[in-house]
This record gives structure tokens, sequence and C-alpha cells, in this order.
């Protein structure tokens, strides 16, 4: 095991989410249960699989994703076989980080692709989980400080993974703010309900109020929401079901067919034209 947990380590963890919950949880492994125990002993060497094949793995084809939900797939597998869907509370967000982490296999070579298609020299355009800008905010004590030094903060959300990249302002020349300005946020769930769904509405108005060129997308394992409740009126772009059922229901496998009509979707989006009015006007004769 203690040759896992080193592999573990030397990988990013700023992308890797799902490895560096495993090392939040071995750094108490002395506290855990001895069915955590257990579970994070199997689980290492099942993951460090799972993690192998997806970076070896190149390619955004829909073979290649159907490639990397078939790895997903049996890992998945794996925990409910041993009955480890359970053994972790949902506090400690082991489940959803194997979503987190899998955005980023899942995008890693778009991105790649396209940043040699851009002026990016800067390594700006960034992805993984974030702090997501939504909007700027001015306070003051009094009407004297709002005249002579107005506070300016930033308001952000955590997402769970974005395409994004770090802005920084600096306002009359004394305050220096820094955020991440998503072009893609995506929020993943094991399952989504009512009161999620009315969560995640709230977010999506708030992203776009930040940045109207972004997209909001929702990536649940099953779907909750009674079916007379219709989010096509909220900003969300699209809520994407990977296991295209109910949780009561019988549990089908994640899709791979969902995930490609994601990633398909983010791509048109991050190659087209945000804001060409002329062209818009002369080829479509459609504005927005």
């Amino acid at each position: 095991m203690e040759n896992t947990i080193k592999k573990l380590q030397s990988l990013d963890l700023n992308t890797h989410i799902h490895a560096a919950n495993f090392l939040a949880k071995y750094k108490r492994f002395s506290g855990l249960s001895k069915a955590q125990q257990n579970a994070i002993e199997k689980l290492a060497e099942k993951y460090l699989l799972f993690h192998n094949t997806n970076i070896k793995l190149i390619g955004y084809s829909h073979s290649i994703i159907e490639k990397r939900t078939k790895s997903l797939n049996e890992y998945f597998n794996f925990i409910s076989s041993n009955n480890f869907d359970n053994i972790f509370s949902s506090q400690s967000k082991f489940r959803p980080t194997i979503m987190e982490e899998f955005m980023f296999y899942l995008f890693r070579d778009l991105i790649l692709d396209i940043k040699k298609n851009i002026n990016d020299n800067g390594n700006q355009l960034k992805l993984g989980g974030a702090k997501a800008y939504t909007n700027l905010y001015f306070s003051a004590k009094n009407l004297e400080s709002f005249i002579q030094e107005p506070k300016i903060g930033v308001n952000q959300k955590d997402q769970d993974f974005a395409i994004y990249r770090p802005i920084s302002l600096i306002i009359e020349g004394t305050t220096n703010i820094h955020a991440n300005l998503p072009v893609v946020a995506i929020e993943n769930k094991t399952f989504i309900d009512k009161t999620m769904l009315e969560g995640s509405i709230a977010t999506a108005e708030k992203i776009k109020s930040g940045n109207p060129y972004s997209l909001y997308f929702i990536v649940t394992e099953t779907y909750e929401v009674d079916l007379n409740v219709d989010p096509a009126y909220s900003r969300i772009n699209q809520i994407y079901v990977l296991r295209k059922c109910k949780r009561r229901d019988v549990i089908n496998p994640i899709y791979s067919d969902v995930l490609c009509d994601l990633l398909d979707n983010i791509k048109i989006h991050l190659e087209r034209d945000w804001s060409n009015i002329e062209a818009k006007l002369t080829q479509h004769g459609r504005i927005i």
C-alpha cells in the first residue's frame, strides 16, 4: 500500500481530485473504522489502475470516450460489488470526486489541442476544480469611506469542474483582485433532487451574470427530480444523466454516448465565435 500511496502523492492533486480525497483519508488512516481501512487498501490499487488507463488513453474521439467509460464503469462496479458505496459519509465526497477527476481525463486532450490553435503563450486556459467568478461588489463603512476609498471585493462560487482562465484586476491602482473566469462550468452529482436543482439554477444565473458567454452543465449519475418539473426555463444549458435512470430504478451503467454529447457540445462552444454580429447577420440573418 505504501508504494501505491507514494504514486498518488506524485500526482497533480489540483486535477486528480479523487487521488487527493484518497490521500486525505490516508492521513487519518488510524482513526478510520476497520471497514474504512479495508476499503482504502483495496480501492487504492483499483483507483491506480483506473488512473493509469485514462492517462495512457490519448484523444477524445467517441471510441476513446467509450474506452474511458469502460474503465469508469469497472471502477464503479468494483465499489458496488464490494459494498463500499456507504463506507464513507456523503460529506467526505469520496464518490463525487470520481466524476470530478474523470472530467479532467475527458477534456484534457481537447484543451491541449485547442491551446495549439490559439494564442495562449501564457498558458492561461486551465481546467479542473475552481472558484469561479460571479460578480464584483463595492462596500464602505460610511459616505466618506465610499468617496475616498471604497472597498471592492469579488464573489466566487466553488465549481466541481471548470474550463477557465485566471484574471487579475487592478482598480484605481490600489485594489488587486484575483479570480477565475469560467467559459464552462460543470457541477458533478451522484444524484440530483429538486432542492439540488434549485441551487444549481441559482448558481447558473450567477455564473452567467459574470460571463454571459459561459456554459453551465450538471453531470449526474441519476435523476431524482419530479418529471413534471421542467428545468428548460432556467439558465442551465443541459443536465446530463449518465445512467439514464432514476436512482430507485435498476441501475444502468454509465453510457458513453451521454459523455460524447457533453464533450461535443463543449468543443463546439470553445471553437465557435461567441460574439460576431456581422457574420451572424450576413450568413444567417440571426443576431442571437
